[in-house]
């Protein structure tokens, strides 16, 4: 019966997720948004009528590749070369400036010095598959900024990493684990140098005669082993699959790869956001405390994004700075992950737990409401100097 019973989980969710994206769409608001909330609806907060389990899980974690692997495929490498250095502050600047303030906060309302760590960890990195979403569904991911916000993804996940590699060595054993530090930077540098080395052979290589059953076989199984090996090395696997879909952004209309893979993404991406709205424990944010600590994190934790996107990529002008800033806003599931090893490790209880919660559900629901109006605002400027 497990079958039976997955299968109408997983129409819950995607009937759940049309009806709400249609809704979002109607009032003109973010269809993510709309997601999200389906997710909370037939999820344990509401309706109960699904719960988290190993094989939903995958299926979410299947969207958000496919999610990204699409967005790769839409985006070419050159393309974010060509915005690096913009790329690379903004991802330094969104890992400290929000780090130092949650560190500093934590400290400030009486936490000890491990759970004031990991809640300044818990603020670093992004979860850009809210904001790319957004991105694609507005049809801007060729602009500038939308090219700064996902190479600035791929630097603020190792760089992430590494803030997590360092304050869980401290909560396990006390000390920094120089080695294992050392390992995850050399593999993440070696992995992001493979892609680029690979993109150039990709975009010269006659799929048609490898020894592949089609040209989209090929893709799929590129996109899919990328992801499985980001995540070999530590690394999300979203970046993986970001860079395969990079790697094949060359070839992707010679081989007419985009409706294929955009038809699995619509599959399964609805699945990954409407699972982030079941994994959301409403009750925790009662708590007054919760309340008031968290709106200040979640500020703290918008706040550093902006700042350091603003700052980071203030060479393509006022509006475009903002609008990078914004969408490195939400920390999705990352944050919760966070948390939840600081939880497991002793160094986090129960309540700061919460407070990560709340930061992340409210930072998830404000970059696409903020995100729309400010790329509009930017496109009219676009436009006007045209």
């Amino acid at each position: 019966m497990h079958g039976a019973e997955h299968l109408l989980e997983i129409f819950y969710l995607l009937l759940a997720a049309q009806l709400m994206a249609f809704v979002f769409k109607r009032l003109n608001q973010p269809v993510v948004i709309g997601e999200v909330l389906a997710g909370v609806l037939v999820g344990p907060a509401l309706l109960g009528l699904v719960h988290e389990g190993e094989v939903l899980e995958f299926l979410a974690e299947l969207g958000a590749v496919f999610l990204l692997f699409m967005v790769g495929l839409e985006t070419r490498l050159r393309d974010i070369l060509a915005v690096g250095k913009e790329a690379f502050l903004v991802g330094v600047l969104g890992v400290v400036l929000p780090f130092l303030g949650g560190y500093l906060y934590g400290l400030q309302i009486g936490f000890e010095t491990l759970p004031a760590l990991f809640l300044g960890t818990a603020l670093v990195a992004t979860s850009v598959g809210i904001t790319a979403r957004v991105l694609q569904e507005l049809g801007v991911l060729s602009r500038p900024y939308s090219r700064i916000i996902l190479g600035a993804a791929v630097i603020d996940d190792v760089l992430g990493l590494i803030v997590l590699a360092v304050v869980n060595g401290v909560a396990e054993t006390g000390q920094v684990e120089v080695g294992a530090i050392t390992r995850l930077i050399v593999l993440s540098v070696v992995f992001v140098g493979l892609a680029v080395f690979l993109s150039t052979l990709i975009a010269r290589l006659p799929v048609e005669r490898l020894p592949v059953g089609s040209p989209l076989g090929f893709a799929l199984t590129l996109g899919v082993g990328m992801a499985a090996l980001a995540a070999s090395i530590g690394l999300a696997p979203i970046v993986g699959a970001f860079l395969g879909g990079m790697l094949l952004s060359e070839v992707r209309e010679k081989y007419r790869l985009e409706e294929p893979i955009f038809a699995i993404e619509s599959f399964l991406a609805p699945l990954f956001f409407a699972m982030v709205g079941v994994r959301l424990e409403l009750s925790a944010l009662a708590n007054p405390v919760v309340l008031v600590a968290g709106t200040v994190v979640t500020v703290i934790a918008i706040l550093g994004k902006v700042l350091g996107g603003f700052l980071g990529a203030l060479t393509q002008g006022v509006r475009s700075a903002l609008t990078v800033g914004v969408g490195m806003a939400p920390r999705g599931e990352v944050g919760l992950i966070v948390a939840a090893l600081g939880l497991k490790a002793g160094a986090v209880n129960e309540e700061e737990y919460a407070i990560v919660l709340f930061m992340v559900v409210f930072t998830t629901l404000f970059a696409p409401f903020a995100l729309k109006p400010l790329i509009a605002w930017t496109e009219r400027e676009r436009a006007a100097k045209e």
